[in-house]
């Protein structure tokens, strides 16, 4: 069926890069776009009507871990600085003397409250990093985002105790590649190749050098994506300077690790050498601005871009509003280069569509173009903080929100209209989310302690 789309405004692309349309037309046909112009000459079956607002493409966020979001950012880890190894990897992964915290359902709908998120803020395709990663692949299908996704494995994951960090002896086994291994079998290109698999080393101080050069293998051979971490943390850093007195970016640059094919978050620690390792080996850097900002922590974007390494967003751990998300890349970067043009609207843009669908190794998402996905949000403008406007894409980035996304469009299938998710229970989603939140909280603060909520809590003042 060909579907026609009247848009305000609409942000499409030309081949080389992204222009505006004023007053235009999208036509798709399925799951395909066929048509982005002033006036499309055919007939069609079906015509939305969504003038005067903009239109734009689905926004990709490339770092995300749907199920410690909303288990540890409401109210725990904000204003308590680094919290990896005190609270996020053991109640996440467990130690040797405890089981991670959320699993079954618990894991499945706080996993699924995060990718329902993630859409309501204009995300139409995103990438995923947990160890029950099965969750979140259930909840994508079911909600209809394009989803990719890795599950998380290692031989090591380090944890907190009495304020030093311990790392367990190696297992010489992983049954989390394995998983790995079975999921990319059992649900690659599933749901119309909305569904990818990718293999998911955790980090180069969590996994062997063998577990990592048989990820690179299979890689290869499997032609799958890698997505891992990559001096995320000084702890990290020393760890593998200890053991083979390298960087982490040179470690793996010595096994011939890196790759276009290859997301690395963070890469907050790195030397001029790593920066060049990283440029020569083509791999790409997933930002994810809230993690760094909120712990004080100065990320080398501009350093990077400047390099030529292609630089996308992620939302980690973090509320899952991806157009603060690209406010506060744009922000942070311009404050740590003291330098207002260190990051431009037009750069953090593309970082979250082209740049994005680079990394991913796609030219047909992140863009609105003949040939592309079907993959489109609506932003309503007529409101007071973004009415009128004179540059759409400034006036998006700079003031817009994601109570402002109002349609949300993936494969050629509406997901949200009117601000309403069509394909998943909210309030069902919220409620289980929650009830599973409230009882691992509970647990935990026994077991390790929890910041105090700030507010005393009384019947009456």
């Amino acid at each position: 069926m060909k579907t026609k789309i009247l848009g305000g405004e609409i942000i499409a692309f030309d081949g080389k890069k992204h222009v505006l349309i004023d007053k235009g037309e999208i036509v798709y046909e399925e799951d395909r776009i066929i048509f982005a112009g002033e006036s499309y000459p055919g007939d069609v079956e079906k015509t939305i009507d969504v003038r005067p607002n903009l239109i734009i493409p689905g926004l990709i966020n490339v770092h995300t871990h749907s199920l410690t979001a909303p288990l540890l950012y409401r109210g725990i880890s904000e204003d308590e600085g680094w919290v990896l190894y005190k609270y996020l990897l053991p109640i996440r992964y467990g130690t040797p003397t405890t089981p991670p915290y959320a699993q079954g359902e618990d894991a499945y709908f706080l996993s699924r409250l995060t990718i329902l998120d993630i859409l309501r803020s204009g995300v139409t395709t995103v990438f995923e990093q947990t160890d029950n990663l099965e969750d979140p692949i259930k909840a994508a299908r079911e909600l209809g985002i394009r989803f990719y996704g890795c599950h998380a494995y290692f031989n090591s994951m380090p944890f907190e105790k009495s304020g030093e960090v311990i790392y367990p002896p190696a297992k010489d086994i992983c049954p989390g590649f394995d998983e790995n291994l079975r999921l990319i079998r059992e649900y690659q290109n599933a749901a119309n190749g909305r569904i990818k698999v990718w293999l998911g080393p955790h980090a180069p101080d969590t996994c062997s050098q063998d577990l990592l050069r048989e990820t690179r293998k299979k890689a290869d051979e499997l032609k799958v994506g890698i997505g891992t971490h990559i001096s995320q943390s000084l702890t990290e850093v020393n760890e593998i300077k200890k053991r083979f007195n390298k960087t982490p970016v040179a470690y793996l640059g010595d096994l011939n690790f890196w790759g276009k094919d290859v997301i690395a978050a963070h890469a907050i620690h790195t030397t001029s050498s790593d920066v060049g390792i990283m440029a020569r080996d083509g791999m790409n850097v997933a930002h994810c601005a809230s993690s760094y900002v909120k712990s004080g922590i100065h990320a080398p974007l501009a350093r990077y871009r400047r390099a030529g390494i292609n630089v996308v967003l992620g939302t980690d751990q973090n509320p899952m509003d991806f157009l603060d998300e690209m406010r506060l890349a744009l922000f942070s970067s311009k404050l740590n280069e003291d330098d207002p043009k260190a990051l431009t609207v037009l750069d953090v843009f593309n970082m979250v569509t082209l740049k994005a669908a680079q990394a991913l190794g796609r030219e047909d998402i992140g863009r609105i173009a003949p040939g592309a996905k079907a993959d489109l949000v609506v932003v309503n403008t007529r409101q007071t903080h973004l009415c009128p406007h004179r540059d759409p894409l400034k006036t998006l980035v700079y003031h817009a929100n994601r109570n402002d996304v109002e349609m949300v469009i993936v494969d050629g299938k509406t997901v949200m209209e009117g601000r309403r998710v069509l394909t998943m229970d909210e309030e069902e989603t919220m409620a289980r989310a929650e009830e599973a939140a409230r009882r691992l909280w509970k647990k935990a603060e026994a077991e390790f302690g929890l910041p105090k909520i700030l507010l005393e809590r009384t019947s009456k003042v």
